[in-house]
């Protein structure tokens, strides 16, 4: 079994990781959710999601069974919201052009942690600063720089009394340690898709909007929580 963590940041001018429920207005997620970390795993890696055939199609997922991730916002997340110039497809005789409101993530910064069987050939593209497809964050236009930060093996932390520095995805019997967190942001965000994009679960996560901020546990339950570096990583479930 492979117990080696590769760990990257991918970094740019904006990010947008918009939130499935908005409509006229596109909102974006702080980081990007898990389902935004496999779409740049496989581009990274070079696995087709078979959308010249299929616009909907997402064939990766496929291949990432197995494969856990984790992420931490490393710049202060900073919003900025701009009108965007679309082609206005449903009634182009009234209006050609429509302007949609967007919200995004101003110089975004994350840390990715990532386990499993597709760890090895991240990893070999990283270290020769390669990739297949381009990787982006959230949209095709939010074109992502990438940096591979180093390769860890699995540590586990067993103390309950702890600092995470990423996301931290809610167990049931997860102890928080609010005042000592300074205050915590809850988001509920999309965990898995099936090929053809189709959401299959969710999971809610407490975060920080600044990196100099860790989240205190008291009780960490089920959380599975490793050690790469200085970081306490706390990791989703494996897809």
């Amino acid at each position: 079994m492979n117990s080696a963590v590769t760990v990257f940041e991918v970094s740019g001018p904006i990010a947008m990781f918009r939130k499935p429920y908005t409509t006229t207005s596109s909102v974006s997620f702080a980081f990007p959710p898990p389902t935004a970390i496999a779409g740049m795993i496989a581009a990274i890696i070079g696995i087709p999601n078979g959308s010249s055939n299929e616009a909907s199609s997402a064939q990766y997922w496929s291949q990432m069974r197995g494969t856990r991730v984790a992420v931490r916002i490393m710049a202060e997340v900073k919003w900025k919201k701009h009108s965007l110039n679309f082609s206005n497809t449903k009634n182009p005789q009234v209006n050609p052009r429509i302007q949609v409101k967007h919200q995004f993530v101003g110089s975004p910064r994350y840390r990715i942690y990532i386990a499993g069987q597709l760890e090895e050939p991240l990893r070999s593209l990283l270290e020769s600063g390669c990739f297949i497809y381009t990787p982006c964050l959230g949209t095709a236009y939010a074109i992502a720089d990438l940096k591979y930060i180093e390769t860890f093996q699995w540590q586990p932390v067993m103390e309950d009394v702890i600092g995470v520095d990423t996301v931290v995805p809610l167990d049931e019997d997860l102890d928080v340690d609010v005042l000592r967190s300074q205050g915590i942001f809850r988001e509920i965000v999309p965990f898995m898709f099936d090929e053809e994009r189709t959401l299959i679960e969710s999971k809610t996560v407490l975060y920080q909007t600044s990196p100099e901020n860790k989240i205190y546990l008291r009780r960490r339950g089920g959380l599975d929580v490793t050690q790469c570096g200085e970081d306490m990583v706390a990791w989703f479930p494996p897809w």
